[in-house]
């Protein structure tokens, strides 16, 4: 379990293994406790350590994570977003995020202010249920609120503090981004499901 309150480090190694990829990732902070075997959300992606030092941590990144996160876009020294797993006594400060990517979306316009700045990502149309007017959802991991949504594009407001603690600052139009959405809009859709189906 996450919240999405994330902070940076980068990939510092790549490498192929069958059809999957080996990837380390430099993290200032890792003395988290953390062991082999254990979950880090990369991007908002959650990855089992295989191996760590004193520099970071290496996952090991199935073809379906490669298929359905913009892992398969990453190229050594790229900055990612990094968050540990949720400990009892932590502050939730942002929402429950599972780090089970639902799918990419693709950035269609930055605008840039001194402020604040204002991201435009476009959904696939079969998720579009799940987003709603200052709802939460994740973006490379990071838990935001929906500042608008028209048709299949959100719209995000970044402030300057979640620019500086994570990977967004680095947003193009045309750049791929990871987004898991709110999970509790996903258990209500399948209660009303069943619900529904049972009526008939």
């Amino acid at each position: 379990m996450f919240t999405g309150i994330v902070e940076k480090g980068f990939v510092s190694a790549i490498k192929t293994q069958g059809e999957g990829l080996i990837i380390t990732v430099h993290h200032p902070n890792i003395d988290q406790g953390l062991k082999l075997g254990d979950s880090v959300a990369i991007d908002g992606a959650c990855l089992s350590i295989i191996e760590k030092d004193e520099n970071g941590f290496t996952f090991f990144a199935t073809s379906e994570t490669i298929d359905k996160t913009i892992i398969q876009s990453y190229q050594v020294g790229r900055i990612v977003n990094v968050e540990f797993p949720l400990r009892p006594m932590d502050f939730l400060g942002g929402h429950h995020v599972l780090g089970h990517i639902d799918t990419s979306g693709k950035v269609i316009s930055v605008d840039r202010n001194e402020a604040f700045w204002f991201v435009d990502i476009a959904i696939p149309e079969h998720f579009s249920q799940y987003v709603v007017y200052k709802g939460s959802i994740a973006v490379n991991g990071v838990s935001l609120t929906v500042n608008n949504v028209t048709e299949l594009v959100i719209n995000l407001c970044l402030i300057p503090v979640t620019l500086e603690k994570s990977s967004l600052g680095i947003l193009e139009a045309g750049m791929n981004v990871n987004l898991e959405f709110d999970i509790l809009a996903k258990y209500t859709e399948r209660i009303l499901t069943k619900k529904s189906s049972a009526d008939v």
